[in-house]
């Protein structure tokens, strides 16, 4: 389809945690974001809170930063975790990083949340991480993009052992049991990076993981971002084709119904998945077709 008017972006924020759920709850934080059992119980106080029926978590960017190193404060019920300080300071330190331990600290407790929540019978929302959002999570971004300028091919070579550790980690999250994979890069976004580099760098390594998640829903489905898929759009690397629904349903009974009656949508996007508690607008929504190239 032809272009599609510029996404109007809610929040690239922490998800809120309303204080009537800090008081009411019994939960302590930061400890809330550091257990499995914990996590499960503010995901679905949340769920309930706004009246919405997916199960969403992390409830923080920062999750997959830890798991590669990243030196993450907690925080507490209204700051959220956050960059205590940077982990590294210099490409040749990010070029050390290894694999992405899925076994240890908070990303181990998120996908056992995740496994918990399936079996208690919710939906569940995997919210992931777009590689700059991590990358600056891990390194000073002045640092960063001054190798972008003066050292372009191991930027690439970061990029792709990023690229390599996503990509394992939603891997694992639909196996422990999430249906949705709401993928963004906030960091990364066209308006942050400008137009050059979302072309060579971000953008593109974020297509690149889409392609590579495509081939490994099974059963499960993709949001992007409606800023990334937008852009994307824009961009000419996907297609959009509108889905009509019923009248009257919001986001999220739009997102069960793709998923329950297994049509042929394995991507979506044009909105936010903080919307899906949210009257669906138009009774549309948009299947996404990632082009080849």
């Amino acid at each position: 389809m032809s272009k599609v008017i510029d996404f109007v972006c809610v929040s690239d924020q922490l998800e809120e945690i309303p204080e009537s759920i800090v008081k009411n709850s019994g939960l302590k934080f930061p400890e809330v974001h550091t257990k499995a059992e914990y996590i499960v119980t503010l995901s679905k106080k949340l769920m309930k809170h706004k009246n919405d029926i997916l199960c969403r978590l992390p409830f923080c960017n920062t999750v997959e930063a830890e798991a590669l190193g990243g030196n993450i404060k907690l925080g507490d019920a209204k700051t959220g975790p956050r960059v205590e300080s940077y982990a590294y300071s210099s490409l040749d330190e990010l070029l050390d990083i290894e694999e992405i331990d899925l076994n240890n600290r908070r990303i181990a407790e998120v996908l056992k949340a995740v496994e918990i929540l399936r079996e208690q019978g919710e939906t569940v929302v995997l919210n992931v991480e777009g590689p700059f959002t991590i990358i600056t999570s891990l390194i000073d971004s002045r640092v960063f993009y001054k190798g972008i300028r003066k050292d372009s091919e191991r930027v690439n070579q970061f990029l792709k052992i990023i690229e390599d550790n996503i990509l394992k980690y939603i891997k694992e999250g639909i196996n422990r049991g999430a249906q949705i994979i709401s993928f963004g890069d906030p960091a990364g976004a066209l308006d942050i990076v400008g137009p050059k580099v979302y072309r060579e760098y971000s953008g593109k390594s974020t297509f690149n993981i889409l392609k590579r998640v495509e081939s490994v829903l099974g059963n499960s489905i993709l949001h992007i971002c409606g800023k990334t898929s937008t852009t994307f759009q824009n961009m000419g690397l996907i297609e959009s084709h509108p889905i009509k629904l019923k009248e009257d349903i919001t986001y999220g009974q739009a997102i069960e119904y793709i998923l329950s009656n297994r049509m042929d949508v394995k991507v979506i996007g044009h909105n936010c998945i903080k919307r899906t508690p949210f009257k669906l607008k138009n009774s549309t929504i948009w299947d996404i077709k990632l082009n080849k190239s």
